[in-house]
C-alpha cells in the first residue's frame, strides 16, 4: 500500500536525526512493541571482553590493526543484520538507531582525532632540576589542561617534557602512574572535552556547561592525588638524592614550539561550544540585529566536518620536525577508531535491552550508581559503561533529562566513569597510550594486575570519601 504521508514523515524524521543535535534516539522505544532479547547484547559483551583480554592473551594477534578490525567486524555483523531484520515497511526506527549511532561515532572520533592531531603539533620542553613541587605543579597543570585538550591531548602534550624534566631520577614508575591517574583520567571531569564518557553525554543532550558543577568532586579527587604524589615523590627523592648529579641542571629553561596550534585548539573549542543550544541560541539573538543568522547552534555533522578541516589545516601547517620531536604516529588514533566503531554498533540493542528492563532494577541511590559505574569502568571501557548506566537511570526519558531530574545520580555516574577508569590499564583510552610512551622511554611499567593492585590501595580511601561527601 502506498502511504505518501507516512513516507514524508519518515524522510523528515531521518533528516532531523542527522542534522538536529538534540534528537536523542536511545531515549525512545525504537523497537516499538518488539521485546528485545538479552541475547542481542552478547556481541556487545564480546566486544568489550575482547578489548579487555586481547592485548593480554592475544598480544601478537592484537598488534595488527587488520586483525582487530576483522575480529570486531565479525562481532558487529550480527547486530547490523538483526537491526535490518526487525524493521517494518512503515517503521524504520531500528535502522534510524543504527544511523544515529554512526553519527555519534563520527562526532566522537572527529573530536578525539582533531584534538590528537592539533595537540601533537605543540612541543614543550623544560630544562630544570626535578623537584617534587615542580612535578606536582606540572601534574596540576595537566589536570586543568585535560578539560580543554581532552585527557589524550593533554597526555601527549605533557608526557615528554614531564619525563625529560625527570630524566636523572632513578625511580620513575610512580611518576608515570600518577601521570596516568591525574592527567590521563581524573583531571578531565569538568568539560565534555575532558573524557569520552562526558562527550557522549554531551552528544546525547547534556548541556556543555553542566559538568562544571562537578568541580567539588574534581577538587577533592585531584587534591587527594596530588598530596599523595607529593609525599611519595619526596620519599623517593630522599632515597636517591645521594646518587643524583644535582649540579647538572642549574638554570630554568623553557622551550615552547608550535604556538599557532593553540589558535587551532581555540577554534575547536568554539566549534564544540556552538553545538550547545545554550550558547548558539543566545548568540543568535544578540547578533540577530546585525546578521541574518538567528541561531548559531551548529548541527553535529557540519561541526564534525569543521573539526576535521581544522585538524587538517593544523597538520598541514605544522613543521615535520615538531611532529618528529613528539614522535607523532597515527597508530593510537587508528586503534581507537577501530575499537569504537564496534562499540557504537554493538551497544545499540544492548542499550535498548537495558532501557526495557530498567523497571526491574532496584538502583535508587547515587552511591550505587557511583560504585557500579566505576566498577564496570575499571574492567570495561568507561564510555559505553557511562551510556549503559545513564540509560538505566533515565528509564523512558532522555539521558539529558537526568541533568535536571536526577542531577546527583548523573554526577555519580560521571564521577564513577571518569575516576574509576584509572583503576586498570584498560579503563580509559589514554592509560595504555601513556604506558606505551613510558616503556618507549625505557621505564619498566608494572604488570596489569600489579597496576590494578596499587590503584586499589591508593584509590579506595578516595572513593569512600567521595561516596560519603557527595553521593550518600
Amino acid at each position: 500500500m502506498h502511504l505518501p504521508g507516512k513516507k514524508n514523515q519518515t524522510i523528515s524524521m531521518g533528516f532531523n536525526m542527522v542534522f538536529n543535535p538534540r534528537m536523542i534516539l536511545f531515549a525512545t522505544a525504537w523497537a516499538g512493541d518488539i521485546q528485545i532479547s538479552w541475547f542481542t547484547a552478547i556481541p556487545f559483551a564480546c566486544v568489550l571482553l575482547l578489548i579487555a583480554v586481547g592485548p593480554i592473551c592475544f598480544h601478537h594477534f592484537w598488534e595488527s590493526d587488520k586483525n582487530k578490525a576483522f575480529a570486531l567486524f565479525l562481532l558487529s555483523l550480527p547486530v547490523i543484520i538483526y537491526l535490518w531484520s526487525i524493521r517494518t515497511a512503515t517503521d524504520f526506527k531500528s535502522l534510524y538507531a543504527f544511523y544515529h549511532s554512526l553519527i555519534d561515532y563520527i562526532c566522537f572520533i572527529s573530536l578525539i582525532g582533531s584534538l590528537y592531531v592539533v595537540s601533537s603539533g605543540i612541543v614543550l620542553k623544560f630544562k630544570r632540576k626535578s623537584t617534587p613541587l615542580f612535578n606536582s605543579t606540572l601534574l596540576a597543570f595537566g589536570a586543568l589542561l585535560a578539560n580543554f585538550l581532552g585527557t589524550t591531548g593533554a597526555s601527549i602534550l605533557l608526557f615528554k617534557p614531564y619525563i625529560h624534566a625527570n630524566r636523572n631520577r632513578k625511580h620513575k614508575v610512580h611518576l608515570v602512574l600518577f601521570f596516568i591517574f591525574i592527567v590521563g583520567n581524573m583531571g578531565g571531569l569538568l568539560t565534555p572535552l575532558g573524557d569520552p564518557p562526558l562527550f557522549l553525554g554531551f552528544l546525547n543532550g547534556i548541556d556543555f556547561f553542566w559538568t562544571i558543577s562537578l568541580w567539588p568532586q574534581w577538587l577533592v579527587a585531584n587534591t587527594y592525588l596530588l598530596s599523595s604524589f607529593l609525599l611519595i615523590d619526596v620519599y623517593y627523592l630522599r632515597m636517591e638524592s645521594a646518587g643524583l648529579n644535582t649540579n647538572q641542571i642549574t638554570d630554568d629553561v623553557f622551550h615552547f614550539f608550535g604556538k599557532r596550534n593553540f589558535l587551532f585548539l581555540g577554534i575547536l573549542l568554539i566549534i564544540v561550544l556552538l553545538q550547545s543550544p545554550s550558547i548558539g541560541e543566545p548568540l543568535g539573538i544578540s547578533l540577530g540585529a546585525y546578521l541574518p543568522i538567528k541561531n548559531f547552534t551548529l548541527p553535529i555533522i557540519p561541526a564534525a566536518l569543521a573539526q576535521v578541516i581544522v585538524a587538517a589545516l593544523a597538520f598541514a601547517t605544522t613543521p615535520s620536525l615538531i611532529r618528529r620531536t613528539n614522535e607523532f604516529s597515527w597508530l593510537p588514533l587508528r586503534e581507537v577508531a577501530i575499537l569504537f566503531i564496534a562499540i557504537f554498533i554493538t551497544m545499540i540493542p544492548a542499550l535498548e535491552v537495558l532501557r526495557q528492563q530498567s523497571s526491574k532494577f532496584t538502583l535508587e541511590h547515587a552511591w550505587q550508581y557511583f560504585w557500579l559505574t566505576g566498577s564496570l569502568s575499571s574492567v570495561l571501557d568507561n564510555a559505553p559503561t557511562f551510556l549503559a548506566f545513564t540509560t538505566l537511570a533515565s528509564g523512558n526519558e532522555s539521558i539529558a533529562s537526568l541533568s535536571f531530574s536526577k542531577p546527583i545520580i548523573l554526577s555519580a555516574i560521571c564521577c564513577g566513569a571518569v575516576f574509576m577508569g584509572a583503576n586498570t590499564y584498560i579503563g580509559n583510552g589514554p592509560n595504555f597510550l601513556i604506558k606505551a610512551m613510558a616503556e618507549k622511554n625505557q621505564i619498566k611499567m608494572p604488570s596489569f594486575f600489579m597496576y590494578a593492585f596499587f590503584a586499589f590501595i591508593l584509590f579506595l580511601p578516595l572513593y569512600l570519601i567521595l561516596s560519603f561527601l557527595f553521593f550518600w
